[in-house]
């Protein structure tokens, strides 16, 4: 049966109503009074009547104060209630005078075992009222304590370290503790995986020769690799381009500095701007390249190229120092003129090609290249030629032995002094080895993107996936109002299982476990993920009640046909689970916080029932 739900702004003028039929018998019981002290004035003595109208009306009007205080303290109550359910912390309200249980919250069941048992709230068989009537008595004409260190003993030895805090508070007119539990956390354990994913990504950075750094968005250094420190040593500000530098990111920008040694050296520095999981841009990335040697030739070949206006034995000349350069160089260098024929070129520009340096002079692009890159060299060529601009741009080749290899080529205007004919020189460089490491820096980031989301015992989802997962599905079902199932699960007398077969067996049993719910969990929308300990979680988009119990059923029969051996249950000779299935089509107005408390419940009776079982519970449930 639904409650009427009663709202502050009409709480007076429902109060005005009591109020009236309250006092409606008193205006009945006064109305005759006129004839009756008319006929029977000497029979009644007039101060009588009016203790009796005053006795009357204080009984009235204390019982209104009575009705005002009880609705104030049931609304205030709600409130609290709602409050504390949805807090992050573990929470409970205990009676001042004995330590009993008045209220504990989501949190606080998980915590320290509360259970939840109609509207009765109990300890974990580890505690009892006495204890924590033992431990709130130093403190009993204080104002309230904060933070104070508690550890409480509980079965076989074990002791549970808390933070305490406390307030005094009135609780359905009783005088009560409202305390705060929090586990200290363990800092070593949340911090080894993760210096342990920065010592991977570090590495990845040093092992690049390249000068790397990374800015926020407020331009603050956030990192840099070995390469960056050494050439930069006490000079970190000359190696920070500003954003002004880049008209747009993602474009290059070549600038000249001074290196350690003295010698000037050209950098090409690339930005690139970081995005983070929302969209947004976090920060920058630059990488700067030693472009010197690069440079220098390039503007070595432009200066022989020149040289040749000048007469015929400086061509000459020229064109045996060209010879000399090309034959020196490692990097291919071929030159071919506006129609596509090679005029020259050197030993790696033509074993590129899958020729050698006589088979390709003299011979069309067009015959040697693939149609289809023909056509898109060709059309960089026309823009070089007929703009007179220098092109940068990647080629992925395949040698005739196998070797892969990226090439980073530049294109640059070409003029044969002559005829004056136009041309295209072609320089290439190998970025293989500088491509393998972006691609290495890349898969590492995924890597560890991946690894944030992944449970590394049994490879299903994480609680931090969960959650997100469950986010997303919540709004997406609100919008669209299908319904959206959750089961919990909690592995029977797991416990047990450790204690007598060890933690290895144990992390056995939880893959072999895992493995299970995969099998049967196949849907590419539905998600497996462990939810914490010898807990996990299904997570079921579109699915009502009857599809979750249908799979709460198929994961029971495939668990135990894989019969792992448990003699330590009670409930039985192999390991069992217990099952608690929720089901809701959410509203606006709701949190998907109230899924998973549904589901917790379910769960809760599951193991009530004596556990190797499957509850269901639904928002049309009245729990």
């Amino acid at each position: 049966m639904k409650s009427r739900r009663i709202s502050i702004r009409n709480a007076p003028r429902i109060l005005a109503r009591g109020a009236f039929r309250c006092l409606f018998p008193l205006t009945a019981l006064l109305s005759p009074l006129p004839v009756l002290a008319a006929g029977a004035v000497d029979s009644l003595n007039s101060s009588i009547l009016v203790f009796s109208l005053m006795t009357l009306m204080t009984i009235v009007g204390g019982g209104l104060l009575v009705l005002i205080l009880h609705h104030l303290d049931s609304s205030s109550f709600r409130k609290l209630h709602a409050t504390l359910t949805h807090m992050p912390v573990a929470v409970a309200i205990v009676r001042k005078k004995d330590g009993v249980l008045l209220y504990g919250n989501k949190s606080c069941r998980e915590l320290l075992g509360v259970r939840k048992l109609g509207h009765r709230y109990l300890y974990p068989d580890e505690l009892n009222p006495q204890m924590i009537a033992d431990i709130l008595r130093p403190f009993s004409s204080h104002r309230g304590f904060r933070d104070v260190k508690e550890e409480i003993q509980l079965a076989q030895g074990r002791v549970m370290s808390l933070n305490v805090s406390g307030q005094p508070i009135r609780y359905k007119w009783q005088a009560a503790w409202l305390l705060f539990f929090v586990k200290p956390k363990s800092k070593l354990a949340s911090h080894s995986k993760l210096e342990q994913e920065q010592r991977v990504f570090q590495q990845v950075l040093n092992s690049l020769s390249e000068l790397v750094y990374f800015q926020d968005k407020s331009g603050r250094i956030i990192g840099t690799n070995k390469s960056f420190d050494r050439f930069w040593r006490g000079r970190i500000d000359e190696g920070v381009m500003d954003d002004d530098d880049f008209s747009v990111i993602n474009n290059s920008l070549h600038t000249w500095t001074t290196a350690p040694d003295g010698s000037s050296r050209l950098f090409e520095t690339n930005k690139t701007q970081l995005i983070g999981d929302n969209g947004e841009a976090v920060g920058t990335l630059s990488i700067s390249h030693d472009v010197t040697d690069w440079h220098e030739m390039q503007e070595s070949l432009k200066q022989e190229i020149e040289k040749r206006e000048i007469t015929e034995q400086a061509l000459a000349q020229r064109n045996t120092v060209l010879d000399t350069i090309l034959n020196a160089s490692t990097d291919p260098i071929g030159i071919y003129n506006e129609h596509g024929v090679y005029a020259g070129c050197n030993e790696p520009f033509a074993r590129s090609l899958g020729c050698s340096t006589e088979d390709l002079l003299g011979k069309s692009a067009a015959d040697v290249l693939d149609p289809d890159k023909w056509q898109v060299f060709r059309e960089t060529d026309q823009q070089v030629m007929e703009q007179g601009v220098t092109l940068k741009t990647d080629d992925y080749v395949i040698l005739e032995d196998g070797t892969p290899i990226w090439y980073e080529v530049v294109k640059s205007p070409y003029c044969d002094p002559t005829d004056g004919a136009k041309g295209v020189l072609v320089m290439a460089r190998d970025v293989t080895e500088r491509k393998m490491a972006e691609q290495q820096l890349a898969d590492a980031i995924m890597e560890l993107q991946e690894l944030s989301f992944i449970d590394s015992l049994t490879k299903v989802a994480n609680r931090r996936s969960f959650d997100e997962q469950l986010r997303k599905l919540w709004h997406g079902h609100v919008r669209e109002q299908n319904p959206l199932t959750l089961v919990l699960c909690d592995i029977d007398n797991f416990k047990a299982f450790n204690d007598n077969y060890g933690h290895q067996q144990g992390d056995f049993a939880l893959r072999e476990v895992a493995k299970v719910f995969r099998s049967v969990v196949r849907r590419e929308t539905d998600e497996v993920a462990r939810y914490g300990g010898e807990e996990f979680a299904f997570l079921l988009p579109n699915t009502d009640l009857r599809g979750g119990e249908l799979i709460a059923a198929k994961v029971h029969q495939a668990l135990a046909e894989k019969g792992i051996t448990h003699m330590y249950s009670e409930v039985g000779t192999t390991l069992t689970v217990s099952l608690g299935v929720a089901t809701v089509t959410p509203l606006p107005s709701q949190d998907y916080g109230e899924l998973v408390e549904l589901a917790d419940i379910a769960l809760y009776k599951a193991k009530a029932a004596g556990r190797n079982c499957t509850m269901s519970m639904s928002d049309n449930d009245d729990f």
